[in-house]
């Protein structure tokens, strides 16, 4: 339906220090400048576009939109409804 979502994995290792600071390197990350220079872009491009994505490393429900916010960005949880 024309609809998409993207699963960025390991891509930001923290939902606040990844995402607001997307240039701090990682001590996981093989090649660090590039790690750096990925995220950056992949969130620039999930804010841009508003894509709904899904993190690991996203607190529940780990799936959410990005915003920008001074000179990185910030997480914001999709709303859920509990159905029983």
């Amino acid at each position: 339906a024309g609809r998409s979502m993207l699963l960025i994995a390991d891509a930001a290792n923290h939902y606040v220090f990844s995402l607001a600071r997307p240039d701090w390197e990682v001590k996981f990350a093989a090649d660090k400048a590039q790690a750096a220079a990925t995220r950056r872009a992949l969130l620039g491009q999930i804010a841009a576009d508003r894509v709904p994505f899904i993190g690991y490393h996203m607190p529940f429900p780990a799936m959410g939109f990005i915003e920008t916010e001074g000179d990185g960005f910030r997480y914001v949880p999709a709303s859920y409804q509990l159905m029983l």
